[in-house]
């Protein structure tokens, strides 16, 4: 009895560990893409051509 308490105890703490390890990863790459993307640029660009005017 007093065994399976234990390892309850250890699932929960287990699933509440690797719970927090996965949102730390998500939100390193998140901060590392929004770098990567402040330093190179990386939003969509619009060519506008320059018309002459004809006088």
């Amino acid at each position: 009895m007093y065994f399976k308490k234990i390892n309850k105890a250890f699932l929960w703490l287990k699933r509440k560990l690797i719970l927090l390890i996965a949102a730390f990863m998500v939100g390193i790459s998140n901060v590392i893409y929004e770098e990567e993307k402040m330093i190179n640029g990386n939003f969509i660009k619009t060519e506008q051509k320059q018309e002459e005017d004809s006088d």
